[in-house]
């Protein structure tokens, strides 16, 4: 089930960004399977590489292990590395993203 909801998250942001603007395309071989993204977008100049999560919680926890592939993967393809969220209950602002920088924990709260 958790397969299924990542992938409807995935696609809603390819969608998204296309509206705003961006080439995007969601990268089938993401996770696990030794690529550190889930969707690669550009406009113009800018590049970005997300990785996607989908949650009914209010705050999700990531950790340094969890972000050094899409960090190492943005840098060396001169991307920024984002993490995109999908608050799956919420009706209004269901996405928040955040730029990621060197922290070692990052916290994410809806709303923030």
């Amino acid at each position: 089930m958790a397969f299924r909801r990542g992938y409807s998250a995935e696609l809603e942001l390819v969608h998204l960004l296309r509206q705003q603007g961006f080439y995007s395309v969601r990268v089938p071989i993401s996770g696990g399977r030794g690529f550190p993204c889930d969707v690669l977008a550009s406009r113009n100049r800018e590049r970005r590489a997300y990785e996607v999560k989908s949650t009914k919680n209010l705050t999700i926890y990531l950790y340094e292990s969890d972000l050094s592939g899409l960090k190492e993967f943005s840098e060396n393809f001169d991307f920024e590395p984002y993490i995109a969220v999908r608050w799956k209950f919420a009706k209004k602002n269901p996405w928040t993203f955040k730029l990621i920088s060197d922290e070692s924990t990052l916290k994410i709260s809806r709303g923030s």
